[in-house]
């Protein structure tokens, strides 16, 4: 399965999402609902959109979060 990252314009805010979890950790909680919600409310509507574009949100997500790990954890001059 090939993963699709920033495939449509919406998934420019995962990566700021994400980076925001790191200082404000509720926004995982959200942001997994509403994944789940999205994914079982298109699939119901026959909607033609591949699981791999939901599981490339979701590393866009994370990398948004590691991003800020690393810039705030690594002893880097931030």
């Amino acid at each position: 399965m090939k993963i699709e990252l920033f495939d449509d314009f919406f998934s420019l805010f995962h990566l700021p999402l994400g980076f925001l979890t790191f200082f404000f950790p509720k926004i995982f909680f959200i942001f997994f609902f509403y994944e789940l919600v999205e994914f079982a409310y298109k699939n119901r509507k026959k909607v033609e959109e591949p699981a791999s574009n939901y599981i490339g949100d979701i590393v866009e997500f994370l990398l948004g979060y590691c991003l800020a790990g690393f810039l705030f954890l690594s002893g880097s001059i931030l």
